[in-house]
């Protein structure tokens, strides 16, 4: 049974380590969802090598040198531990790679876990193959879903139980013990497969086999487009979901779990995997998916993620219940789980780098959904475990083939439709669009659109508005001019306007805003005001500078720094700022750490002693109310809360102003204007660097 204990805790940390270092190294970066791509990107690669380790060193004749081999990298591991982000190189790496900070985040993590989740990622196919010289051929699969049952509980146990009850400083510490238990496990394991000298003759007849059935070149590139396949789909599904639903680390887990879910169903029994209901289910949801991925905004955050997650579910189960029914004799399952991997690296390299440099939208999304329908036509082509599968029986034989035949007929039909639907849907809300853009950092769009008769410009990220600018036609509709006046979340009267205008004095005002947008808080600025933008994406600047006024036509001195805000404001001198304005969000996401105890005390070394702080909170899916009272508490400052009601040309703004200004407090038109607190029975919420929860903030 100690196979069992090492294969299952091996898969159980493995993927216990994926959300909590994404959660680590958030702070750093920013960025959101594209922190978990770039975070997957490593874990596919590291995957990969581990499972090609793997391949060859049990291609080693003497099971001693495998022993001794493994178990000196594993005991060179547990120098890596107590985990540690290494930063040694960063400011050389940010240097050589650019703006993207891709590369940066991969080369960070090789530096800080490579190692030790390097051994993690071999375990399951070394001991699988391991037991092969003594077990029966059915065992290593059952184990390969044994290995994904753990993963999941791993991904689940993570949002519920880990993340609400333990510090990120305790999570390290737990995980760094349960590492040490799982090497010091796996060392007794090897000790027994040392002592067990009967399979290195074993061993050596296996590999020296010349009657092997060799893999056909056309299994082979299955295995690699399936598993690419599956992990694109995985990626841009989530990518998908966390433009309209804020990227928490359970939406970037969840898709992980349903893709892990797949796994385990497909390789546990053959039984549950039947090709027909699955492709039914696999085409009512393409289409369902294709319509939520235009118009995904309209619905509420359950539907949305319901839809998603089964258009993934579907889609996986095929690509992965195809991958079952081609999987190979136990000769080649390191060969097997080499290509499974080495397609699900390709997969990960497509979203990081061609997709996001291709494409100004996620179009790897519908283009993975039509690759479904592609590869599970050929696979209903090669029928070289018929056999396997069917009667003996030419009757039943051919009721099969006939089946076959005709999903894969109906495969390529529904491509072609679901195609001609994408291009009608896509066309139509393009037509409003003038520009779009995508880097790292998402998706920003520039769209025109008529509302009561007023034409609107919008920057949008994902599906939310990040600022909006009436445009002025002349007579014969040629001739464009931009009203600089404040809409949408900043308007006059809405709680950061009223910071703006009543806090100044006779004196010209000093504004630091984290977070740029269109720009529209520039339309506050008078003659003499400085006023400092905090920009993490460059995309964003470029659009607010090319299809925006109010930066160009504000009566302020402006500068716009590029980088993450906290990171920046940290990186300087006191600025004395009269108002800081916290508005840094991606979709209707919230970059946690610019909430933290941490992030505020940064924040008011930056600020005058009098000065204001307005932290924007309008969203559709967190309240944030509870939060920011606790924070005011932590630092022993005055919270005054703004909710403008949304009217037929504005949305709805949520603004929380922290200060110990005592005049700015009794200010009549600031008391005129501020608005009760929500009722909530809830305990203020505070949150730190070592210890936030999303889940507890959720509407």
């Amino acid at each position: 049974m100690l196979y069992l204990f090492v294969i299952f805790v091996g898969a159980f940390l493995l993927f216990q380590l994926q959300p909590l270092i994404a959660k680590l190294i958030l702070p750093l970066f920013g960025g959101g969802a594209a922190i978990w791509t770039a975070c997957l990107l490593f874990f596919q690669g590291f995957l990969l090598l581990g499972y090609l380790y793997s391949h060859y060193l049990t291609k080693l004749n003497k099971l001693k040198t495998q022993v001794i081999v493994h178990v000196t990298l594993l005991m060179m591991s547990l120098l890596f531990l107590p985990l540690a982000l290494n930063f040694n190189f960063k400011q050389y790496l940010s240097t050589i790679m650019g703006d993207s900070p891709l590369f940066e985040i991969v080369f960070i993590l090789i530096l800080s876990i490579g190692l030790p989740y390097f051994l993690l990622s071999s375990t399951g196919p070394l001991v699988q193959r391991w037991l092969t010289y003594k077990d029966s051929a059915k065992l290593p699969y059952k184990l390969y879903s044994l290995s994904n049952t753990a993963s999941l509980l791993a991904l689940l146990s993570y949002p519920f139980i880990f993340e609400p009850q333990f510090t990120l400083s305790n999570q390290i510490l737990i995980w760094s013990i349960g590492y040490t238990i799982f090497v010091l496990g796996f060392v007794s394991l090897a000790l027994v497969m040392f002592k067990q000298t009967h399979l290195a003759t074993n061993m050596l007849a296996a590999n020296i086999k010349t009657d092997v059935k060799k893999c056909s070149k056309t299994v082979i590139a299955l295995w690699l487009m399936l598993s690419a396949t599956g992990v694109v789909l995985l990626v841009s599904t989530t990518n998908a979901m966390t433009q309209n639903i804020p990227p928490m680390p359970f939406l970037w887990i969840l898709p992980l779990c349903i893709y892990l879910l797949t796994f385990i169903i497909s390789f546990h029994s053959p039984r549950w995997y039947v090709r027909w209901y699955w492709f039914v289910l696999f085409v009512i949801s393409s289409f369902t998916a294709i319509f939520m991925f235009f118009i995904g905004s309209q619905f509420d955050i359950i539907s949305q993620v319901v839809i998603y997650c089964v258009i993934l579910f579907s889609a996986c189960m095929l690509c992965h219940g195809e991958l079952a029914r081609l999987k190979p004799s136990i000769e080649h399952l390191t060969l097997f789980y080499l290509n499974m991997s080495l397609g699900g690296f390709l997969g990960s390299a497509f979203v990081a780098f061609v997709a996001q440099n291709l494409f100004t939208q996620f179009l790897e999304f519908p283009l993975a959904i039509l690759a479904v329908y592609l590869l599970f036509y050929f696979c209903c082509q090669v029928n070289n475990h018929l056999e396997e599968h069917t009667s003996a029986q030419d009757v039943n034989r051919h009721k099969v083939l006939f089946r076959d035949q005709l999903l894969a007929r109906v495969s390529l039909v529904s491509a072609l439709l679901l195609f001609v639907f994408f291009s009608y849907l896509n066309n139509l809300f393009a037509e409003s669009n003038i520009d779009s853009s995508r880097n790292f950092y998402g998706i920003l769009s520039v769209k025109d659109v008529k509302i009561n008769n007023i034409l609107e410009r919008r920057l949008i990220d994902g599906s939310t508005s990040h600022g909006t600018q009436y445009l002025v036609t002349n007579l014969n509709n040629k001739e464009v001019s931009y009203d600089v006046t404040p809409r949408s979340y900043y308007r006059k009267n809405t709680g950061v306007a009223i910071a703006l205008e009543q806090i100044r004095a006779t004196l010209p005002l000093k504004v630091g805003i984290i977070g740029l947008g269109a720009g529209t808080l520039a339309a506050y600025g008078q003659s003499g005001d400085e006023y400092r933008f905090y920009e993490l994406n460059p995309d964003v600047l470029l659009m607010a500078n090319k299809h925006f006024s109010y930066l160009s036509k504000s009566k302020a001195k402006v500068e716009i720094i590029l980088g993450d805000g906290r990171v920046s404001l940290a990186n300087e001198e006191n600025n004395n700022f009269d108002v800081l304005v916290v508005d840094a969000f991606s979709g209707d996401s919230i970059p946690t750490h610019l909430l933290t105890v941490e992030a505020l005390v940064i924040y008011f070394q930056q600020l005058k002693f009098d000065g204001v702080l307005a932290i924007h909170i309008s969203n559709s899916h967190l309240d944030l109310t509870r939060l920011t009272i606790g924070l005011a508490d932590a630092f022993n400052k005055q919270a005054l809360y703004f909710k403008t009601t949304r009217d037929k040309n504005n949305n709805e703004a949520e603004w929380v102003l922290l200060t110990n200004n005592a005049a700015f407090i009794n200010n009549a038109i600031v008391r005129h204007y501020a608005s009760n607190w929500p009722h909530s029975t809830k305990k203020p919420l505070v949150w730190t660097d070592d210890y936030s929860n999303l889940l507890s903030v959720l509407k």
